[in-house]
């Protein structure tokens, strides 16, 4: 027993240890190369797309056209920290059936985009270069902007430094947080021999580009908001938290039962997540705020 405790002793040290040295990047981007599906595999194929953020450094991107003649927008989606987005994408590409062009970016160190690792402030800039890339190239076109955990921080301290000419339409965070501390926190949460070194995240994560440092910059766009209120790797608090502290119009379902980025993924509540993602869009484009603003309900699985 004592020699358990020894090495569970020595194990938190050591994580503890490479916590404080790393800065923990390798957890927040746990970034992957290798595409979990190509491309010719997927009907309609995406075709991609390669946008500058620098004079040497460019992000990847699938395009996925819409399949319906009249067109009603277009979505850019920032996926969360894991593998990379040839898996993310299957989260709303079911958007183009709807009339929606569907474009879906990879950090600069994921797939195909280049830079060897992501880190807090590149993912922002990796932002401000997609929105510019949609509004010159979609343009006159509504846009929804989708953050899903990692890329719901990334997505709102994107909005942060934008330009006011290229802001959405519509936000949609789901499964959001604001700081990487505390989500950092809720992840090590998970796991109660993990508990001794929740507070060296203060030393080991950084928030200088965390959305929360600068909430008072979050520009007065509609944002719906989607968590479950099992998720252990995102808590739902932290979800909440974001949606208490949204500056502008905003509903907040909360899928009962539901895990980390469930509104989309887990077929009890994709279908109705679906139709109120759709319907609160029309309402944003009616300009119907008081309608939207009563959009948030407790979504209880079937």
């Amino acid at each position: 027993m004592k020699f358990k405790i020894y090495l569970m002793s020595r194990y938190i040290v050591l994580l503890s240890s490479f916590l404080i040295f790393t800065g923990c990047n390798h957890l927040l981007y746990p970034a992957e190369r290798l595409p979990y599906i190509e491309a010719k595999y997927i009907k309609p194929p995406p075709q991609d797309i390669y946008i500058s953020v620098n004079e040497t450094e460019k992000i990847h991107a699938w395009y996925f056209a819409a399949e319906s003649k009249i067109k009603k927008g277009v979505v850019l989606h920032f996926h969360g920290n894991g593998q990379n987005l040839t898996t993310h994408f299957q989260f709303f590409r079911w958007m183009t059936q709807f009339g929606f062009d569907y474009i879906i970016i990879d950090y600069r160190g994921y797939g195909k985009s280049s830079g060897e690792q992501a880190t807090q402030e590149k993912t922002v800039q990796d932002g401000l270069a997609a929105f510019k890339y949609v509004k010159e190239n979609f343009k006159n076109q509504p846009l929804i902007a989708i953050g899903q955990s990692l890329g719901s921080n990334v997505l709102v301290r994107t909005l942060q430094d934008l330009d006011s000419k290229l802001y959405p339409d519509l936000v949609v965070l789901d499964s959001s947080f604001l700081s990487y501390q505390a989500a950092a926190r809720s992840i090590l949460k998970q796991r109660w021999f993990l508990y001794p070194i929740i507070p060296l995240t203060y030393l080991a994560i950084s928030d200088d580009f965390s959305a929360k440092k600068n909430i008072e910059k979050t520009p007065l766009i509609p944002a719906l908001f989607f968590h479950g209120t099992a998720d252990i790797t995102i808590a739902a608090e932290l979800g909440k938290e974001n949606f208490d502290l949204w500056r502008g119009p905003k509903a907040f379902v909360s899928n009962e039962g539901g895990v980390h980025i469930a509104a989309f993924g887990d077929p009890r509540f994709a279908p109705t997540n679906k139709e109120i993602l759709l319907n609160c869009f029309d309402l944003v484009l009616a300009k119907k705020m008081d309608q939207f603003n009563q959009c948030s309900l407790n979504l209880h699985s079937k």
